[in-house]
C-alpha cells in the first residue's frame, strides 16, 4: 500500500545583530520523524533562561504535555532542572534574578496521521508571544495564541522555572490538508507574519527554504527583521507531503 511521506521541515534561528550564536535565547527543535515541534524564547530578565528554554524544548519533543497532565510535565521538568551556577561572584543584582528563577514562552506542534478521515490531525500548545501559523496557499487559516500585531507587548505570559505558578497554557487542534504549511516563531518572526504588508515575504522565504532545503535561504528575511526590532529570530517551516509514494 502506499507509504505516506514525511513532512517537510527546516529551522532557523539566529542572535540578536552583534550577539554570538551562544549568546541566542531562542529554541527551536523538531524531531526526526517530522511530527513534533517546538519553539521557546526565553527572556533576558530571567537568570540564565537560554538553558531553561532548551531544556522546555526538549521535554516538548521528549513527551508532549496535554491539557490534562500540563501541570504534572511541568512539575517534572522543574523537579530535574538546575539552572547553570555562576563561575564567581555575583553582582547584587544578579542574585536577585537568580533567585526569581528563569523564564521562557513556549509554543508546540504535534501532527498526527490520521485514519478516519484519512489525512492528518494536529494540536498545539502556547504560552507567551512565540506564535504557531497554519497556512494554505495564501490564506492563514490559524494564527496561535495571539492574531493581531496589537497583541505584542512588553510583557509576555511566560513559563517560569521555580516560585509563581505557570500562566495556564492556550491549546488548539486542528486538521490539516496535503501541501498545508506551519510555521512556528518567536516573537520578532511571528509579528512581520501578522502584519498583511510584510507577511508574503516571508511566506515566500519559508516556501524556498523548504523547496532547496536550505534554511539559510531565510537570514536575509531575518536580517530585515533586525533592522527594525534587533531581537533573537527563530522560525520552524513544516510543509505536508503533497500526495503518498507507491511503495
Amino acid at each position: 500500500m502506499p507509504a505516506i511521506r514525511p513532512p517537510e521541515w527546516v529551522c532557523v534561528t539566529a542572535p540578536k545583530r552583534g550577539n554570538r550564536e551562544y549568546e541566542n535565547e531562542d529554541a527551536a527543535r523538531g524531531t526526526a520523524d517530522g511530527l513534533r515541534f517546538v519553539v521557546s524564547d526565553g527572556a533576558s530578565e530571567g537568570w540564565e533562561s537560554r538553558p531553561w528554554a532548551a531544556r522546555l524544548a526538549e521535554a516538548f519533543l521528549a513527551r508532549p504535555p496535554g491539557p490534562t497532565d500540563f501541570a504534572e510535565w511541568l512539575r517534572g521538568i522543574r523537579a530535574s532542572w538546575a539552572a547553570p551556577e555562576p563561575a564567581g561572584p555575583v553582582p547584587w543584582y544578579a542574585s536577585v534574578k537568580q533567585e526569581q528563577g528563569s523564564f521562557a514562552t513556549l509554543a508546540g506542534l504535534e501532527l498526527r496521521r490520521s485514519q478516519n478521515p484519512a489525512g492528518w490531525a494536529w494540536r498545539a500548545v502556547a504560552i507567551g508571544d512565540s506564535c504557531l501559523f497554519h497556512v494554505r496557499g495564501d490564506e492563514v487559516r490559524a494564527a496561535f495564541p495571539i492574531d493581531t500585531p496589537a497583541g505584542f507587548g512588553n510583557r509576555p505570559r511566560l513559563v517560569p522555572s521555580t516560585g509563581p505558578a505557570c500562566p495556564e497554557p492556550e491549546w488548539l487542534a486542528g486538521r490539516a490538508e496535503p501541501g498545508d504549511l506551519f510555521l512556528l516563531a518567536t516573537d520578532a518572526v511571528a509579528a512581520r507574519l501578522l502584519d498583511p504588508a510584510a507577511r508574503d515575504v516571508g511566506l515566500a522565504a519559508a516556501r524556498a527554504a523548504l523547496a532547496a532545503r536550505a534554511p539559510d535561504l531565510v537570514l536575509s528575511w531575518f536580517r530585515a527583521i533586525q533592522d527594525a526590532h534587533n531581537d533573537d529570530v527563530s522560525l520552524i517551516a513544516v510543509r505536508l507531503p503533497e500526495a503518498p509514494e507507491v511503495a
